[in-house]
């Protein structure tokens, strides 16, 4: 019994684990690839991109998108990133940069929320 609480334990912190945030290569449904980061950790998570764009996978579009930050989340925006056009795409969609800041924030807020509800 103990050593199965151990284990359960054990598992439960291997799973919490920072996001693997060296760079590499990321590719879009349609074939085209960017490089970029991953950040982040269980309670929230996104990718950066070299130019400081923020991004999260949309799994319906299967591609990467520009995020947004909407009632307390983080959120694929419905526009697709483009390497080249990123701040072209901005203008013609008028989606706002996000603050790092603000993520930071967002960030440390999910995972006080998460240590709340474990009771730490």
């Amino acid at each position: 019994m103990r050593f199965l609480l151990l284990f359960l334990l054990t598992f439960s912190y291997l799973y919490s684990a920072p996001a693997f945030s060296i760079l590499r290569d990321f590719k879009q449904a349609d074939g085209t690839a960017f490089k970029a980061q991953a950040q982040g950790n269980q309670h929230l998570n996104w990718i950066e991109t070299q130019d400081g764009e923020i991004l999260k996978y949309n799994n319906k579009s299967k591609n990467f998108e520009y995020a947004n930050i909407k009632n307390s989340t983080l959120r694929a925006s419905g526009v697709r990133f483009e390497k080249n056009n990123s701040k072209r795409l901005r203008s013609i969609n008028r989606i706002n940069k996000i603050d790092k800041k603000e993520l930071y924030q967002l960030w440390a807020k999910k995972r006080k929320e998460n240590r709340l509800r474990k009771g730490f």
